[in-house]
């Protein structure tokens, strides 16, 4: 519990400290998408089906990641427009590397109880997906 209280007040400290801002996007889906789709849920699955690539699916899902383990399935949604860019080309050890960064990922719910933490899992591996397709298929 310490060590967790410790990385929190690191984490809160790093982010008030006088460093660069780094912007982050507003979610594009909004309350009539909402309604269209029949609810956020469904909206943001949408918006990550029309993203042009896999930078731009990533993105989306960590604008209107919904913190619970609903980010479960958009995470996979995202994994399936990154993937390709990659895992066909990729060599033993490139998809042993993708494996192991899955699973690191997989921790995060493993070592902490709730549904916040299953949603930081699924957008690492959406994450992880992400960083594996821009080092291994060249784009960016």
């Amino acid at each position: 519990m310490f060590i967790k209280m410790r990385t929190v007040l690191a984490l809160v400290v790093t982010m008030s400290s006088g460093g660069p801002v780094i912007a982050i996007e507003k979610c594009p889906v909004n309350d009539i998408d909402s309604e269209k789709a029949g609810s956020y849920a469904k909206a943001v699955e949408a918006a990550l089906r029309k993203a042009p690539n896999c930078e731009r699916a990533y993105r989306v899902l960590e604008a209107c990641q919904l913190g619970s383990t609903a980010d479960n399935a958009l995470s996979v949604t995202v994994q399936s427009k990154c993937e390709p860019m990659f895992i066909d080309k990729a060599d033993a050890a490139t998809k042993k590397a993708y494996k192991r960064a899955q699973l690191g990922c997989d921790k995060i719910a493993e070592r902490n109880s709730g549904t916040m933490y299953q949603s930081f899992a699924a957008v690492c591996r959406a994450g992880a997906a992400r960083d594996f397709a821009r080092k291994y298929s060249g784009a960016k």
